[in-house]
């Protein structure tokens, strides 16, 4: 899949005060977006530059893609839209 780079500033969201410098961590939630569709995916590993996670979103249609809960993905910390700090 194809992700859109972030271009601009991260949103974050979490129990306040929300540390936005902390790494990303396995367990948090975050957005992706595929041209204008967007898509939630829980984080499972952290390796470096390539994050794998799963979707837990119901059903989403991105292009000719569609995602259910469970599938699997792959993006970098630049594809991030939102990241739900725990």
């Amino acid at each position: 899949m194809q992700w859109d780079d972030v271009k601009g500033p991260r949103s974050f969201f979490g129990k306040a005060p929300v540390d936005i410098y902390k790494p990303i961590e396995v367990g948090e939630t975050v957005k992706l977006r595929s041209n204008r569709d967007e898509i939630k995916v829980k984080i499972i590993e952290c390796h470096s530059e390539i994050i794998k996670g799963e979707v837990i979103d119901d059903s989403t249609d991105i292009g000719l893609v569609t995602f259910v809960n469970g599938d699997m993905v792959e993006f970098s910390t630049q594809h991030i839209v939102t990241l739900y700090r725990n």
